[in-house]
């Protein structure tokens, strides 16, 4: 589980251009954003995602884990995120969900932002005129689009290691 920043400053990627001609393109410099919040199940593929909040503060990210938690009713989550202030508040304890916090530093070790990462390019090289509202719409968009697929979410988000631990973990409950 992260939280992932998007705005109306240009987010600018490589693209393709005509040899011998430098690619040009347009740049916005609007300091207007949100975020989204997310979560995604490495093993089974599920995701779920909460967007279009003007902060990450403690009190978003509890609505953000009570949501998760009532389309989530029947489990016990483990949410496995960064050690960012908002996630350190006490209040965000839960009885039926186990928050593990990543060492400081580390967002390679979070499935998540690799989910970000292909987010950010639905954003890519474009230029939101019509304000925030038209960037939340391509934002959604792509959030529903990579989300179809359970099978594209194990294989970008399921790393080794994390398979392995759940593996071991179910081998010894149920044995």
């Amino acid at each position: 589980m992260d939280e992932m920043r998007y705005g109306l400053m240009s987010n600018v990627r490589r693209s393709w251009s005509k040899v011998g001609e430098r690619t040009v393109i347009e740049n916005q410099q609007a300091f207007s954003s949100r975020y989204c919040y997310s979560a995604i199940d490495p093993i089974e593929g599920d995701s779920f995602h909460l967007m279009d909040f003007k902060s990450t503060t403690s009190d978003e990210l509890n609505l953000f884990l009570t949501a998760l938690q009532e389309r989530f009713s029947k489990e016990h989550l483990v949410i496995v995120w960064d050690n960012a202030p908002s996630h350190r508040t006490k209040s965000l304890q839960r009885e039926d969900m186990t928050l593990i916090p990543l060492p400081s530093y580390s967002p390679q070790l979070n499935p998540v932002e690799r989910y970000f990462g292909e987010m950010r390019k639905v954003t890519a090289n474009q230029i939101f005129r019509d304000g925030m509202e038209a960037l939340s719409l391509v934002v959604e968009q792509g959030l529903l689009k990579l989300s179809k697929s359970k099978q594209y979410l194990q294989k970008l988000c399921g790393y080794e290691w994390i398979r392995e631990q759940w593996n071991d973990i179910s081998e010894s409950i149920s044995g």
